[in-house]
């Protein structure tokens, strides 16, 4: 097989190549990107998921039997780098990539490679979500009762939000960055979607939280291919919010611009004016 016209791929033992075009899926399905047929698979094991330009993280699906990155068992999503050793039950992988990530030392995004025709500024829906007190969870739960509990929330997680139109726009380690742009009827995504979340919040497996925004993004790169960079004031606005509401302990934080759309259809309660570090005034929000 010729070495494939992507920048990162996956090695087998055998010597087999498989080029990542966009993001790529490991598993027994058919439908996977790299399908490994061995018993001691799941269906829908790993993902390797493409942020930003030349980014690689590893994402466990909750599969039975686990995924190891390095001889060391995957808890969270973690970033590839040219070299790695991936297995998945019996079959090891090496993942190769001839490109440095566009992030910086600083962990900024850049759009280094993007044209200016490809960078455009759209109204956007934007979620973040991440586990609530992961650093002690991680101590307490054995290693495998972790990675089956991380890897499973993610995993429903993924399926709600592209099951409403979404798109996971990066892993965080304990949780991801999702986006829907917004376009005609979008609320009635989106709105569905954070029912479906709020609902997983319910069972505790884990706990988690949820900040919502709604504004203007700079976005770069192509959504079919995965290679999205999302950028803006907006972007930092949210996750400043989610600072707010993990202080504040409420499990779902509305912005005002968000609130505003989904108050109509769905109840909330006032959470107060806050400030935000790097945004002048005070700031009002809602809970969900």
């Amino acid at each position: 097989m010729t070495a494939p016209s992507s920048t990162a791929w996956l090695e087998l033992d055998a010597g087999a190549r498989t080029p990542i075009l966009g993001n790529c899926s490991l598993g027994r399905s058919p439908k996977n990107t790299l399908v490994l047929t061995a018993e001691n698979v799941s269906r829908r094991h790993a993902l390797i998921h493409l942020q930003g330009e030349a980014e690689f993280w590893l994402v466990d699906l909750g599969s039975g039997n686990g995924t190891r990155l390095n001889d060391r068992r995957v808890f969270h999503p973690v970033r590839l780098r040219d070299g790695d050793r991936i297995e998945i039950g019996e079959q090891n992988i090496t993942f190769r990539t001839t490109e440095e990530s566009a992030f910086g030392a600083d962990g900024c995004e850049s759009f280094v490679g993007t044209t200016v025709r490809q960078v455009h500024l759209v109204p956007c829906w934007l979620l973040v979500a991440d586990i609530e007190n992961f650093t002690p969870l991680s101590q307490t739960l054995p290693g495998e009762e972790l990675a089956r509990t991380v890897g499973g929330w993610l995993s429903e997680s993924k399926r709600i939000i592209e099951t409403h139109h979404g798109a996971i726009n990066k892993y965080l380690g304990d949780g991801f960055f999702a986006y829907w742009e917004d376009q005609p009827g979008s609320v009635d995504r989106v709105g569905p979607a954070l029912d479906e979340l709020r609902q997983a919040q319910v069972r505790q497996q884990p706990a988690f939280r949820l900040a919502v925004h709604h504004g203007n993004v700079t976005i770069g790169g192509s959504p079919t291919t995965g290679e999205v960079s999302m950028l803006g004031p907006e972007v930092n606005f949210l996750f400043r919010m989610e600072k707010v509401a993990a202080t504040l302990g409420i499990s779902c934080l509305l912005s005002q611009a968000a609130n505003a759309l989904l108050a109509p259809s769905r109840p909330t309660q006032p959470a107060g004016e806050h400030t935000l570090k790097g945004f002048p005034g005070g700031h009002l929000f809602y809970s969900m």
